[in-house]
C-alpha cells in the first residue's frame, strides 16, 4: 500500500517548474534559518508573495483585460442583442466582424485573457506541490527525518508490517510497497504527515529503543518548524480540531478571501449584468469557489490553507491597485492611439481607414435603447391610427358593402386621396 508521495513531483510540465519554485522555497528557508527563525509557515508566506510577485506582470495583464471587458461589454452586448435571433451565415460572419472591430478598437484580442491564465496555470499547479511535499524540496527539512528513517529501516521485517501499512493507508492513493529503490523517500512521505497521536502509534509498533531515541530527538525539531500559532502545518485542520479548535481560522479565512476576491475580479469584469458576457459563470464562481476554498483547506494540509489565504490576499491587493489605475485611464485616448495601429496596418493592405467610434458606456446603451423603443412605439402608433383613419374613410359610403358599386367606390376614394397628397 502506497500512501500520498511527498517527494518531488515528477508530472509533465509541472515537474520542471515545481523543481524550479522548490529552489526559491528552499532558499527562504535556508535564509530565515541563517537568521534563527527556521518557519514552514513563515517560509510559506514569504514563498507565496514573492511567486506571486514573480507572476504579477501576467496578472496585471490579465487583469488589465478584463477592466477593459468591462468598457468592452456594452458594445459587445449591443451587436449580441443586435444579431440574437439571426443564424444565418451573412449574420454570424457580419456579428464576428463587428466583434472583431470593437476588439481592435480597445487593442485586446479575445485570447488576451485567456493565455496568461494558460500561463499561469503550471505555475499554481507547481506552487501546489512544492507546499504539499516540503521535505522533497527543503533539504534541511528532509535531514531530520533521516536519523528516523534509518532507525526505521534497521529493523528486520519493517517494510511488511501491516501495522505501518495500515497507518500509511490514512494518507493513501495508490498501491506500491517499502521494497523499492525509494524506500527511503516514502518512509520520509510517511513520516512528513503524521500528526502527533499517529507518532505514538509508530513508535508503539516496532518499541525499538534506537527508532525512539531517534524520534525523541528529532520531533521537537520537527514539531518547532512546523508549528505555526499552535497550528501543525503538515496536518489538516480537520485532524487538529480537538488539540487547537483555532486552526478553523484557516478555511474560513479561505473561504471569505476566495469570496472577497472573486466580488472584486466580478466588478472589475463587469459582469455583474445578467446580459454581460460570462456573467452567469461567474455568478456560479462566486458560489462554488469559497466553499471549495473551505472544504479543501479542511481537508488538506494546514500549510496548503495558509498558501490559499496568502495566495487570495495577494490577488486582492494587485486587483485593487490595478483597478486604481485603469479608472485613471482615458479610455478614448487608448481607443484613438489603437484605431491609430488598425487603420496604419489597414493601408499596408490597401484597405481604407476606420472612423473611431465613441466608447459606449452601459448608460449611453441604455439611452440608445430608450429611444430605439420610442421609436418602435411611435412607428406601431402611427400605423394603427393610418389603419383606423383608412377603415373610417372607406366606411363613409352609403353603398350597399360588398357590392360591385361599393368596391368601385373605394377605388375612386383611393385615387381622390392619393390625388390631394400630392
Amino acid at each position: 500500500m502506497s500512501f500520498l508521495t511527498l517527494t518531488q513531483s515528477n508530472w509533465f510540465i509541472i515537474g520542471p517548474v515545481a523543481q524550479v519554485l522548490g529552489w526559491v522555497m528552499n532558499a527562504i528557508y535556508e535564509f530565515l534559518d541563517m537568521l534563527s527563525i527556521p518557519s514552514i509557515g513563515l517560509s510559506i508566506i514569504l514563498y507565496t508573495i514573492i511567486v506571486k510577485a514573480l507572476m504579477l506582470p501576467l496578472s496585471i495583464k490579465q487583469q488589465k483585460f478584463s477592466k477593459l471587458n468591462m468598457v468592452m461589454n456594452p458594445e459587445i452586448v449591443k451587436i449580441q442583442k443586435k444579431y440574437k435571433n439571426k443564424k444565418d451565415n451573412v449574420s454570424m460572419m457580419k456579428q464576428q466582424e463587428e466583434l472583431k472591430d470593437v476588439y481592435n478598437k480597445y487593442g485586446v484580442s479575445p485570447a488576451a485573457g485567456c493565455l496568461p491564465m494558460l500561463i499561469q496555470i503550471p505555475l499554481i499547479f507547481a506552487l501546489y506541490q512544492v507546499i504539499y511535499k516540503i521535505p522533497g524540496y527543503i533539504q534541511s527539512v528532509k535531514n531530520m527525518f533521516v536519523p528516523i528513517q534509518t532507525a526505521l529501516m534497521n529493523i528486520e521485517g519493517w517494510a511488511t508490517n501491516e501495522q505501518l501499512i495500515e497507518l500509511g493507508t490514512k494518507h493513501a492513493i495508490r498501491a506500491t510497497d517499502f521494497t523499492g529503490a525509494d524506500a527511503a523517500n516514502r518512509v520520509i512521505d510517511l513520516l512528513y504527515v503524521l500528526n502527533q497521536a499517529e507518532w505514538s502509534t509508530f513508535q508503539e509498533i516496532f518499541q525499538n529503543d534506537a527508532l525512539t531515541q531517534a524520534v525523541n530527538t528529532a520531533l521537537p525539531q520537527i514539531n518547532a518548524i512546523n508549528n505555526f500559532f499552535g497550528i501543525n502545518l503538515a496536518s489538516s485542520p480537520s485532524a487538529q480540531i480537538t488539540t487547537a479548535w483555532w486552526v478553523l481560522l484557516i478555511p474560513i479565512l479561505a473561504g471569505l478571501t476566495q469570496w472577497i476576491s472573486t466580488k472584486m475580479i466580478s466588478a472589475s469584469t463587469g459582469t455583474t449584468s445578467e446580459d454581460a458576457p460570462g456573467a452567469g459563470m461567474m455568478k456560479s464562481m462566486n458560489t462554488v469557489m469559497p466553499i471549495m476554498s473551505v472544504f479543501f483547506c479542511f481537508t488538506f494540509s494546514a500549510g496548503i490553507g495558509l498558501y490559499w489565504v496568502i495566495s487570495a490576499l495577494t490577488q486582492m491587493v494587485s486587483q485593487y491597485c490595478v483597478n486604481r489605475y485603469m479608472d485613471r485611464i482615458d479610455i478614448n485616448a487608448m481607443v484613438s492611439k489603437n484605431m491609430e495601429k488598425v487603420n496604419a496596418k489597414r493601408a499596408k493592405q490597401g484597405l481604407p481607414p476606420k472612423k473611431v467610434k465613441p466608447v459606449l458606456s452601459v448608460k449611453n446603451l441604455e439611452e440608445e435603447e430608450e429611444i430605439e423603443e420610442k421609436k418602435e412605439k411611435a412607428a406601431t402608433v402611427r400605423r394603427e391610427e393610418q389603419i383606423k383613419a383608412s377603415t373610417q374613410y372607406y366606411n363613409n359610403t352609403n353603398k350597399k358593402k360588398g357590392s360591385l358599386a361599393a368596391k368601385a367606390g373605394m377605388v375612386q376614394q383611393y385615387n381622390e386621396r392619393n390625388s390631394k397628397k400630392k
